[in-house]
């Protein structure tokens, strides 16, 4: 469980550096002002900014979820098979979530990734409640 916890707080890591990028390249191709950054008011953002400032707000809703779930296997010891191919299952369609919704945004594309990465966290979090009720 270890590695699917590793490679989803890579890639917010990864959408971090890339939100970094995408605000220097804004300032310094003068589409935003400094001053924007203080409130995220005024002159309206460039779209591959707003992008990318939202996929970054997206890994801070579900995914603390499936890091209270991995967190919990480790802990007590209760990884199985079934729950590392959830867990790989959320975490890939996660990291296709973030593809998705910086590069062509296309909500019905990204809503269906997104719905698959839920069933992968409700699996994962049922065999858990199951083996704690065990």
């Amino acid at each position: 469980m270890i590695y699917p916890l590793s490679m989803m707080l890579l890639l917010v890591m990864i959408l971090f550096v890339l939100l970094f990028i995408a605000r220097m390249y804004a300032l310094y191709t003068k589409k935003v002002d400094l001053n924007y950054y203080e409130t995220f008011q005024g002159r309206e953002s460039p779209m591959y900014l707003t992008k990318v400032t939202n996929n970054v707000n997206n890994l801070f809703e579900v995914p603390p979820i499936f890091y209270m779930a991995a967190t919990l296997v480790i802990l007590l010891n209760i990884e199985s098979e079934s729950m590392l191919v959830y867990a790989w299952g959320f975490v890939i369609t996660r990291y296709i979530h973030s593809l998705v919704h910086v590069t062509i945004n296309n909500y019905l594309m990204r809503g269906g990734i997104f719905t698959v990465s839920i069933f992968f966290l409700i699996a994962l979090w049922v065999e858990i409640l199951q083996k704690l009720n065990a």
